[in-house]
């Protein structure tokens, strides 16, 4: 190669280096991903039980509801029990090991708004009659086995036995505590705490309900108001 070939080289080789240059540095530099970073899961130090004798269980603003599709895909079917209590309660609001309940619901005593319903089908549904109180077949009961902290937010995974219809299961609902408000001046000043508890079951799988106007899925909702007097 003569050194005429070679000048005429040396300008392209320099307009093509430019140019990549050029298209480098034109790129787009990518964003790098974005880290969600979940808030902190912060717990007090609240604890309520039903041990101390100035702590009560407010039934009159407490409730058990449930929801189910009516015949298994139509329209919710909701109602609640007019008898329920809570037999024991220990909350303690960042130990785990330290929150446990047991309660009761009266079967013969479903409320839907309509009576004709109440205290005709379901209890049909349920086997019970308007005499019965304290009879097996006329309580589910519910005795929690264990209890964990929610890693995703400030619930409680909780575990419990239910027995119901004759038959006894492990479940798993949630837990909330709602906080607590004051309530009343001097002596009738008093602490209100509020709780909140989810859970669902099958009643024809596993509890042995026989009823076409029933979905087999049962949603409960429960609220749970304890007053502690100061």
């Amino acid at each position: 190669m003569n050194l005429f070939s070679k000048f005429r080289i040396l300008p392209a080789a320099i307009l093509m280096l430019g140019a990549l240059v050029y298209m480098a540095s034109c790129r787009k530099t990518e964003d790098p991903p974005v880290v969600i970073v979940p808030p902190a899961i912060v717990r007090g130090t609240e604890k309520v039980t039903l041990v101390d004798p100035k702590t009560t269980h407010d039934k009159s603003h407490s409730n058990v509801n449930w929801s189910t599709p009516y015949m298994g895909s139509l329209s919710a079917l909701t109602g609640r029990f007019n008898s329920f209590g809570i037999t024991t309660f220990n909350f303690d609001e960042s130990n785990a090991a330290g929150i446990n309940f047991e309660g009761w619901v009266y079967l013969n005593t479903p409320n839907t708004s309509e009576p004709g319903r109440d205290y005709g089908c379901l209890q049909t549904t349920f086997g019970v009659d308007t005499t019965m109180r304290e009879q097996p077949a006329n309580k589910i009961l519910i005795k929690t086995k264990s209890v964990t902290l929610s890693t995703t937010d400030k619930g409680y995974i909780v575990k419990f036995d239910m027995t119901f219809h004759g038959v006894t299961k492990e479940l798993t609902g949630k837990m909330f505590y709602n906080g607590h408000a004051t309530s009343g001046t001097g002596a009738t000043l008093k602490d209100i705490y509020g709780f909140a508890f989810d859970f669902q079951f099958l009643a024809k799988t596993d509890f042995l309900i026989v009823s076409t106007n029933i979905g087999d899925q049962i949603d409960v909702k429960c609220d749970a108001i304890f007053r502690k007097v100061l």
